[in-house]
C-alpha cells in the first residue's frame, strides 16, 4: 500500500471497498525488495491495485504484470473470513 501511494497512487472512493492503484516498474519494486525487483526486470510495468474495507483491512490485491514480448501475467489475491488481527510491519529496505 505504501509503495502504491508513494508512486502517484490513485484512491478510488465511492464504493466499498476503497481501491488504491498505481502503475509501477520493476525498479520501484526493487527499492522495497531487491530480489523481487530483479526477478521482474523483464517486465515493462506492473499495474497494482489494493482494496481496503471499511475496517482498514486489505481484502484484495491485484497485479497485472506487462512484458514487451511475452504474455501478461494477471494475479489476484482475495482475503476473507477474517479472525484475530495479525500485526504486520513495513518491510525493511536492504
Amino acid at each position: 500500500m505504501h509503495l502504491i501511494l508513494g508512486h502517484s497512487g490513485a484512491v478510488h472512493r465511492g464504493s466499498e471497498p476503497v481501491r488504491v492503484s498505481a502503475r509501477l516498474t520493476p525498479k520501484d519494486l526493487e527499492a522495497v525488495d531487491r530480489t523481487i525487483g530483479r526477478n521482474l526486470r523483464p517486465a515493462t510495468t506492473i499495474d497494482a491495485a489494493v482494496w481496503i474495507d471499511k475496517e482498514g483491512r486489505v481484502v484484495r490485491v491485484r497485479q497485472d504484470i506487462h512484458f514487451a514480448s511475452d504474455p501478461d501475467i494477471h494475479n489476484t489475491l482475495t482475503l476473507s473470513d477474517f479472525r484475530s488481527a495479525v500485526p504486520v510491519g513495513a518491510p525493511v529496505a536492504k
